[in-house]
């Protein structure tokens, strides 16, 4: 099966990690707690979330039950690429998951003003390193 990069994680273990980042912090959970529930460390929840260890099957199922989902929920839909979801490396962090939850309560007005602040910031940002790389 390839791999993302040589001696690299595998890009399914890489979806797993991110599924369960993503459910953990849509439900307001952190590390400790999720490890605690399935009787693992917060450390090796770390590196499933990255996935540099993999979930074993027993593990996806504790995950699951405690995050009140399928097994098959955590797993990826379709064979995953060795390049990272944009999307869920978003999501998969604490700020993506509450601006996510922000972005959903707002107006189509106000969401529309957001993308256009998101924008300005990224294209601030990349000329910002344009400029440090031509320098």
């Amino acid at each position: 099966m390839p791999r993302g990069k040589p001696n690299g994680p595998d890009p399914i273990d890489v979806a797993v990690g991110q599924a369960i980042a993503a459910r953990r912090l849509r439900l307001g959970f952190n590390q400790t707690q999720l490890g605690s529930a399935i009787g693992v460390t917060f450390q090796q929840i770390q590196k499933y979330e990255k996935g540099a260890n993999r979930v074993s099957a027993s593990m996806l199922v504790r995950t699951a039950r405690f995050l009140r989902c399928a097994p098959a929920d955590l797993l990826p839909v379709g064979e995953p690429s060795a390049e990272t979801d944009p999307a869920m490396a978003v999501i998969a962090t604490r700020q993506g998951a509450e601006l996510i939850d922000l972005f959903g309560d707002m107006a189509d007005d106000q969401k529309a003003s957001m993308l256009s602040v998101a924008r300005a910031i990224a294209s601030a940002t990349a000329l910002k390193g344009a400029l440090k790389d031509a320098a």
